[in-house]
């Protein structure tokens, strides 16, 4: 196994060592230097460079080879010799240090790399890969756990060098997802997005390797109990991970407090020996460096639980920058004087137009309240009573703290930390005016989703829902940065949608390409054209009202706001080929370990249940608000309820699963066609309903995957089969892309029909191979 192992790290070390050079060649394409003397030399030098630390590299691994493989094997025997009292809690804690180290990388490599806030699903897919593959190999002789801290401390410098210090993060902002660049960041040429299909290449590698020891410790702890109470400990050990990432999202902890504790629990598992212990330790002091290394002084890091926000100070007004997944996010401005510069009166006539829009301004919602330049431009319009919705407590804080205009410091406003869909629907308030921010998040709803945390604030059925929210004469404004015609139209067509057939009116104010769509909810009401000759903005609303930009509504069941229209997602296509074979030749290096991948139905199973669980995710987010507590204490309601599962096999005895199978069945049926129909009711009754209704599936899941552990079979191997099936099932997710959340319905069951159909054939060939066992009968056999 170590010498697959050793294969697979000197290829990462070689593409580590040439993406340097891979990352220039684009740019000085682009640029016309690609030709010139200093260019070539200076590539000739890099790939020389490369290809000579990566010589070193292999002539190192290859003299250390022999003591990694003996610290290996005492490794797993360490772990072996293990009093039976303390395995569980091994395996809980095991189960726990998997969990959440898998979410921290998945929130790290999106904090340094722009494009990972917008590719979780590719980081959780390669944690899987690495799970996996470990659970896989969990009874071989050698767990180089070893590797672990070292590999993670290796993925940390790699990365954050190539973000900060090597040059390659002039096109790092480029957007491998041809589909979505309506969402504010570039999509580069081929070249540049090859080069950064070759980095998510060596990242997932990195990613899976340091998972597969993981993946083993946790296997082999579980081996030593019954299948059925080692999976149960297992789930309450992600369960506890789950629980141990909210509580360090909810103090804003940073990286360096995440990895830390991970490393703490390596080490835990380490094996006794001097040796073993100091490169652990000496690799956790290096790690730890690394991440606590002010990359850049002048940018202020802070992690709020749902993003990277790094906070500097704008060069041409000296006032608060923020900037979030690496580029520009947000702004602060000193609005307040009269004799403002034409640029700066710009921005003000920005702010101030939706105010003028309506002449009676008593209550007023701001969704996307931000750092408060919108609340201040309320105020300043003698708003009497102002709602700001922030879903992002950190930016609110940084506002409260530094603007100048003191907006949140008013007894007029009452700033509201949530979801803005959610509130929405929850308050009784009615608005004269509910003006939208440019609110548009830069970071998905969940690791294992391809929605964002902005997208159900973006649909026709949320733009109903601030509409029901109006005084019989309010008006609803909202702002976007539009990035490409498409996208205005998009707006357009939804909020005609949502104000039955009435076009709103379009007006193009310049500042930072901002388009401004007002409509209100008297049906007699016209915007004075002076407003907008005064201001010196334009009125696009005939272009946009042109049917030739074509454009298809976002809706609940395809939030997908930053797609202009409903294409099949080519890119993701890419990228799952990707996922797909970097998987086969991962596995492919390990053939020679013959690593067990029986028992097809706990693949489907896997598969079924991160599209349900996927399902649930979205659907409890719009019901309970996209914040980060809800998705928090959804995901771990859904391994309380396959961990509920589980008890109901040891109380009730369980044997078959023919029944949990129709009930699961029927669970599934029953969700789609409640998310046909409309869903239930936003009444507290109809919320605990949805709950229920979106995760009873999981739990009929959980029993039919506890019941199949009776088979024959380590549970390691069963673990790895779930792990691969659910990798399968993240890369199936990305079809709602085209054909909505509700299709995932219907994936699931052939998923969790082919388990079913997958389980009766093992059965029937085990029923045949313990047919050919038995002794022939004495008649047979008599003379």
């Amino acid at each position: 196994m170590l010498r697959s192992f050793s294969r697979l790290l000197v290829l990462t070390f070689l593409g580590c060592s040439l993406m340097p050079a891979v990352l220039a060649f684009p740019n000085a394409i682009q640029l016309g230097g690609a030709h010139s003397l200093g260019f070539v030399g200076k590539q000739i030098l890099l790939i020389c460079g490369g290809l000579i630390a990566t010589a070193v590299f292999y002539y190192v691994v290859n003299k250390l080879e022999p003591l990694i493989e003996t610290n290996a094997v005492e490794q797993a025997r360490f772990l072996d010799s293990f009093e039976l009292r303390y395995v569980d809690v091994a395996i809980l804690a095991s189960a726990a240090l998997s969990l959440f180290l898998e979410l921290g990388i998945i929130r790290w490599q999106a904090s340094v790399l722009e494009f990972f806030a917008f590719y979780k699903n590719y980081s959780l897919l390669a944690c899987f890969l690495g799970l996996g593959l470990g659970y896989a190999l969990a009874t071989r002789d050698r767990i180089p756990l070893l590797l672990t801290i070292p590999l993670l401390a290796w993925q940390f410098v790699f990365m954050i060098a190539l973000r900060f210090g090597l040059g390659g993060a002039a096109y790092l902002n480029t957007l491998p997802i041809r589909e979505q660049l309506g969402m504010g960041l570039s999509g580069g040429s081929f070249l540049h997005i090859s080069a950064l299909y070759a980095l998510m290449t060596i990242v997932f590698l990195i990613t899976a390797l340091g998972f597969l020891p993981i993946g083993q410790l946790c296997g082999r702890l579980m081996e030593r109990r019954t299948k059925l109470r080692a999976y149960g400990l297992n789930l309450l050990g992600s369960l506890l991970g789950v629980l141990l990432m909210l509580l360090a999202s909810f103090l804003w902890t940073p990286p360096l407090v995440w990895f830390a504790l991970c490393f703490l629990a390596i080490l835990l598992f380490h094996l006794r020996r001097p040796p073993s212990l100091i490169v652990g330790v000496v690799f956790t002091v290096f790690a730890v460096i690394v991440l606590a290394w002010p990359v850049n002084p002048l940018w202020n890091r802070l992690y709020s639980p749902y993003q990277l926000l790094e906070v500097g100070h704008s060069e041409d007004t000296g006032l608060t920058l923020i900037r979030a997944a690496g580029h520009y996010y947000q702004r602060i401005y000193d609005l307040s004087g009269q004799n403002l510069s034409p640029q700066l009166t710009n921005v003000r006539g920005y702010y101030d137009f939706p105010y003028k829009a309506h002449p009676q301004l008593e209550d007023i919602a701001v969704v996307g309240a931000g750092t408060g330049n919108d609340v201040a431009a309320a105020l300043r319009a003698g708003a009497t009573h102002i709602d700001a919705i922030e879903i992002d407590p950190a930016i609110l804080q940084i506002g409260r703290a530094n603007h100048p205009e003191r907006p949140y410091d008013s007894t007029r406003v009452h700033p509201v930390v949530n979801d803005a869909r959610s509130f929405l629907r929850r308050t009784s308030h009615q608005y004269d005016l509910i003006v939208y921010g440019m609110l548009d998040s830069h970071t998905l709803l969940s690791q294992g989703s391809s929605v964002r945390i902005d997208s159900f604030v973006y649909t026709v059925e949320g733009l109903r829902d601030a509409r029901n929210r109006l005084k019989p004469d309010g008006i609803i404004s909202l702002s976007f940065s539009v990035m490409s015609d498409a996208i205005a139209r998009k707006i357009y067509l939804m909020m005609r949608q949502a104000f039955d057939g009435r076009p709103p009116v379009c007006v193009a104010a310049g500042y930072d390409r901002s388009t401004i769509f007002i409509e209100s909810n008297d049906k007699n009401w016209t915007l004075p054209p002076n407003i907008v000759q005064e201001t010196g903005f334009v009125d696009r609303t005939t272009y946009y009202a042109n049917p030739a930009i074509q454009a298809d509504v976002s809706t609940d069941d395809w939030p997908f706001f930053y797609m202009p229209r409903r294409v099949y997602p080519i890119s993701y296509v890419v990228m799952a080929a990707q996922v797909l074979i970097l998987s086969l030749f991962i596995t492919g290096n390990f053939l020679t370990e013959k690593p067990a991948f029986r028992h097809l139905s706990f693949f489907f199973l896997g598969a079924g249940f991160m599209l349900v669980e996927t399902k649930a995710i979205t659907e409890l987010g719009l019901t309970f608000g996209n914040t980060w507590q809800v998705i928090g204490v959804v995901i771990a309601s859904i391994l309380t309820m396959a961990w509920l599962g589980n008890c109901a096999v040891h109380w009730l005895k369980i044997k078959r699963p023919i029944i949990p199978y129709l009930y699961l069945f029927a669970a599934l049926a029953l969700g789609w066609f409640i998310a046909r129909s409309g869903g239930l009711s936003s009444t507290p009754m109809g919320r605990l309903e949805t709950a229920i209704v979106l995760t009873c599936p999981l739990f009929f899941s959980g029993i039919v995957f506890s019941t199949l552990l009776s088979s024959k079979g380590a549970i390691s191997e069963m673990m790895a089969m779930n792990l691969l099936g659910a990798i399968c099932g993240g890369l199936l997710e990305y079809n709602s892309m085209y054909f909505g959340f509700q299709s995932l319905y219907f994936l699931a069951m052939a998923c969790y029909v082919l388990a079913f159909v997958s389980d009766l054939v093992f059965k029937k060939k085990e029923s045949l191979e313990l047919n050919e066992v038995i002794p022939v009968s004495s008649s047979q056999t008599s003379p």
